[in-house]
């Protein structure tokens, strides 16, 4: 065709309600990030999959907890997620995991039995991100160490985030219990009540935890995505779109990605 003979569609008048035959309903997609352990790295190249798996559309972005310990920059993770999404109109919920629990616990706790807690649990790891040496490594050091601001954004981590028929939640629920009864302990750190068997409450768990290297686990009612970012180099999230099937998206460490 001779772009002579081409005509545009008309404008719409001023309070015309009619859409343009261009317009787009921006949809709202919905994803649950497994455990990131102090692995920057990996959840810089996660974002931006996600970011390019959601396309137009708008991202909500829910990191199941379990933030710092273990992996090399736990530090840098967290000055990532107190940044925010980069894209406007994307949505990011952080919760809290029983590794984000023991920081505070210990640090702002200032209890010397709990920093004993942490420092075997990968404390030593998260404290070397923020320049701390084996040899400093104290409950006084740590607390002059660690910004207050890193311990606020840790101490304002909800445990729990419902989006229509899915739950996300950084270890999972009580299946004896009805969501109102759910106690924070629990979503932090449960296991084989909820591993065991499917719960009767009316959505599906999206949650962490429980490492899968195999890969994240389809079960009756839950979703499990976290694949051991810190030991196998694999982290994973869900894309969870209405009418649609539960998706993968993975970042791959090259080193694990050579194992394969």
């Amino acid at each position: 065709m001779d772009f002579r003979d081409f005509q545009p569609a008309p404008a719409p008048e001023v309070g015309d309600p009619r859409p343009s035959p261009e317009a787009r309903q921006v949809a709202t997609v919905h994803y649950g990030v497994g455990d990131i352990h102090g692995m920057r790295r990996l959840l810089d190249d996660l974002i931006g999959r996600i970011e390019a798996d959601a396309s137009d559309d708008q991202a909500v972005v829910v990191f199941l907890g379990d933030l710092v310990n273990r992996g090399p920059s736990s530090r840098q993770v967290l000055e990532r997620l107190i940044e925010g999404p980069q894209r406007r109109g994307d949505r990011w919920i952080t919760l809290r995991g029983n590794h984000d629990q023991l920081v505070l616990d210990a640090v702002a706790g200032k209890s010397q039995t709990a920093f004993r807690r942490w420092m075997e649990k990968g404390g030593l790891e998260t404290l070397a991100s923020y320049g701390v040496s084996r040899k400093e490594a104290s409950l006084s050091r740590a607390r002059r160490a660690i910004p207050a601001g890193h311990l606020e954004f840790l101490d304002g981590l909800p445990f729990s985030f419902r989006a229509g028929e899915h739950f996300f939640v950084h270890a999972g629920i009580d299946p004896r219990r009805p969501l109102d009864r759910q106690s924070e302990a629990a979503m932090m750190t449960i296991r084989d009540p909820f591993l065991r068997g499917s719960h009767l409450l009316p959505f599906t768990v999206v949650h962490g935890h429980v490492p899968s290297p195999g890969g994240p686990v389809v079960a009756p009612r839950r979703i499990g995505v976290d694949t051991g970012a810190y030991a196998s180099g694999v982290l994973t999230a869900v894309a969870l779109r209405e009418g649609c099937k539960p998706r993968f998206l993975a970042s791959i460490r090259e080193r694990a990605r050579a194992k394969r």
